[in-house]
Order: structure tokens, then sequence, then C-alpha cells
């Protein structure tokens, strides 16, 4: 692979010793900037952890596979989300796609506002002797940019994307809540995936305004189950039409149609922003 190839604005560190190492692919590489990860993922022990487990699988693999020097690297998404790569001399194809299985078991590591990207590496000078995946050369001789940023090229070779999984589940979750009556915090935590998708995501846009969501709204005993209403409303939309933006009348609706459940449970409730929509 060509040197002159490599990103010019990709920024990576060569840590030795902070995370669980291994005797074979005992080098991580870092390839964003500390603020980038602190913003992108806060909890380094769940990062620290994930790369523990992917090392011990790789040396077990490694034992009984040899898998040539290089390096494997690794990226999350939002929402829970990894993808593997590799860059190792004379590997056989077959035994990678089979570590790539193993590798995908692992649970990933939480992220918020965009990818993370990490490398293990067996070499001795990982830093100086850097090469990467074909697939993200490919994207680089394509598009003829020689300092395009990771995140720009992981949108390339793997975008964002709601899965058909997901969309069921999600749209399950909110079709159940539409019959729920029982409003207690307890009840709404069954309900906890959907907050944490809406706010996790990186294809769903949801804003939150006073708009929509009143302080006479946010500061009744009910306001978290409003809150949850609007969010549902607004993602059921979304995922549905297939547009991902913002769609606050379908939130406010979803709101209502919860408001009407209440006051048959509670006759003596009156909040003015949904009565004047009766």
């Amino acid at each position: 692979m060509k040197r002159k190839l490599l990103f010019i604005t990709l920024i990576f560190l060569c840590i030795s010793g902070t995370f669980a190492q291994t005797k074979d692919f005992g080098k991580i590489l870092l390839f964003q900037t500390n603020e980038v990860l602190n913003e992108r993922c806060p909890d380094v022990d769940a990062l620290s952890s994930y790369i523990g487990e992917a090392q011990a699988i790789v040396s077990d693999f490694n034992k009984e596979n040899v898998l040539g020097e290089g390096f494997i690297f690794f990226a999350f998404r939002p929402v829970k989300k990894s993808a593997v790569w590799y860059s190792l001399a004379n590997a056989d194809e077959k035994q990678l796609e089979q570590l790539k299985n193993k590798l995908l078991t692992i649970t990933p590591c939480s992220v918020q506002g965009g990818p993370v990207v990490c490398a293990i590496s067996n070499l001795e000078n990982p830093g100086q002797q850097l090469t990467f995946p074909k697939e993200w050369m490919d994207v680089l001789e394509k598009s003829g940019n020689n300092s395009m940023e990771v995140s720009a090229l992981l949108d390339e070779i793997w975008p964002s994307e709601i899965t058909k999984a997901e969309k069921t589940e999600l749209l399950k979750l909110i079709k159940k809540f539409k019959k729920e009556k029982d409003f207690t915090k307890e009840s709404l935590q069954k309900y906890s995936d959907i907050i944490e998708y809406a706010v996790l995501s990186d294809i769903i846009k949801i804003s939150i305004n006073s708009e929509c969501w009143p302080e006479e709204v946010s500061d009744t005993e009910y306001g978290s189950m409003f809150m949850l209403a609007y969010i549902c409303g607004n993602l059921e939309k979304q995922l549905n039409s297939g547009e991902y933006t913002n769609a606050q009348e379908e939130g406010i609706k979803f709101e209502l149609e919860k408001y009407k459940q209440l006051k048959k449970i509670d006759k003596n409730i009156s909040i003015s922003f949904f009565e004047d929509m009766l």
C-alpha cells in the first residue's frame, strides 16, 4: 500500500501498557484526538474492557492459526454497533472471517456523536509501520482524497444505518407504549431502549424545546411520560417514513393521545397545553 495515501489529517496514538495486553497484538493505536475520544466515548473503562476482550480472543485464535504481522482495526458506532477490518501479511481469508465473527460477538462499548476507531498490532513499532485495510485504501483511491478524515472514510465503507431488526423492535416497543396505562417511573423503565436509541443514534433527529414540552408539562409528575410520548411519536414518524428529520408535530400528537388516556385515569388533571388541543 502506498504510504502517500495515508491520512494526512489522521491522528493516532500508539499506546503500550495502558490497556490489558497479550503477548501478541499487545500494541494499541487510537485514531482520534483525546478531545474527540472523550466526547464520543466518555467511558474509557468500557473501551479498555472491549480491547482487552478482543486481545484475548485474538491471542487464543493466533495459537492455532498464525495470523501474520500487521493490524486488526475496530470501529464503533452509536447504539452499540461494531465492525472489524484487517491489514495482515499473508493471512488466510477463511481464518480471518472466522476471527471476525468471534470478535463481533463482543458487546461493543457505547459511543455517541460519531464513530470511534482503534487498532491492535503485533509489530514492534506500529506507528512507523502503519498500513491500512484494503477496503479503506480502495475508498481513498476512488475518492482521490489523500487527507480523508477517518470518520468520513467510515461513512463511505460502513455507513450509519438503522437495521431492519432495530426498526422492528423499536416500532414494537412504541406500539406497546401506546397501550400502556401505567405511568409510574418503574413502568416507564420498560421503554428505556427507545430513549437510549433516540439519544445515541446518529441518524435519528429529535429536538426538544418549550413548544413541544413546556414547563407546565415537564413540571408535572407525568413529565417523564410525556417526554417519552413525544420521542415515541417523533421516532415512529421517522422510522415509518424513512425521512430522518425532526417530526415535532407527530411527537406532540402522541403526547396528546397519552394525555387523553391519562384523563380517564386521573379525572382531576388539567394541563392547558393539551386542553387547548382537545
